[in-house]
């Protein structure tokens, strides 16, 4: 039939699968998570988009390993059908120690670890491209990893404790943290961005808007409620959603998640 035809000649678009592994113990007062992403088979580039979430990743592409710092701007990313990635993500405040290089200095960056380390980061780099497949690349990257703690100086409990602190409840102000661990404002605020690459309201903000795509990722795709989503993860109103998720997001959230649907393979009325 004709229209068959058009149908088998249509460009197929690949789909992509995500996962999530545990750090092994030794890392796990640095590292939230290892991860895997693979690209499938299809006929036209694969479109990531990589929204601000307050981590720091370790990340092997195809040829080059990069430290990628935390973002402050949405941006998509474009693979070739067939092609894998792995990363170690760090938890907030906990890279610096590790990477030898503050957050805010990595800010809206991806810098290439032979950059970064030198030599040592050189040979991380063709360690991990000559490496056979995900398991394998990954564990190249935790050894290098791990064998920097030892000389590692200790990481900031302060930092760190006002990034969980505002993952569980970011409309805290500013200045009640910087009470609650006898700090100035301002020198809390140098503390928390060294460490996490933002000062600790943008870190709110982020943590925030993450809390909003958890939750309305989890709610059914033709039933979500996004002004009651906003009152549950702290915005003010639906309107206030909407002007973090064009700043964080690049769109308004409905047409956020109806993207993230659609590249899924998924439908936003299911």
């Amino acid at each position: 039939m004709r229209g068959e035809g058009i149908l088998n000649s249509m460009p197929n678009r690949p789909r992509s699968s995500y996962r999530e592994l545990p750090a092994p113990d030794a890392l796990a007062p640095y590292v939230a998570c290892l991860w895997e992403h693979r690209i499938g088979d299809g006929d036209l580039a694969y479109d990531q988009p990589v929204l601000p979430d307050g981590c720091i990743d370790l990340v092997v592409f195809d040829k080059d390993v990069v430290l990628a710092g935390p973002a402050t701007r949405p941006m998509n990313l474009r693979f070739a059908p067939g092609s894998f990635l792995v990363g170690v993500r760090f938890r907030p405040g906990t890279a610096p120690p590790l990477v030898g290089v503050s957050a805010a200095e990595l800010r809206d960056l991806e810098i290439p670890m032979g950059e970064l380390w030198g030599r040592a980061g050189a040979a991380v780099t063709e360690r991990s491209i000559e490496a056979s497949g995900p398991a394998e690349r990954l564990e190249v990257l935790t050894d290098a990893v791990a064998d920097r703690i030892d000389g590692a100086p200790a990481i900031d409990p302060v930092a760190t404790g006002i990034a969980a602190t505002l993952a569980r409840r970011p409309a805290v102000p500013v200045r009640f943290l910087a009470d609650h661990v006898a700090l100035s404002e301002r020198q809390l605020r140098r503390r928390v961005e060294a460490a996490v690459g933002y000062p600790p309201r943008t870190l709110a903000r982020i943590l925030r808007f993450q809390r909003f795509l958890h939750a309305a990722r989890a709610a059914p795709p033709g039933r979500r409620d996004l002004a009651g989503l906003a009152a549950e993860v702290g915005y003010a109103d639906q309107a206030h959603l909407t002007r973090e998720s064009r700043q964080l997001g690049g769109l308004p959230p409905a047409a956020l998640l109806d993207w993230e649907a659609q590249r899924l393979g998924q439908h936003a009325d299911e």
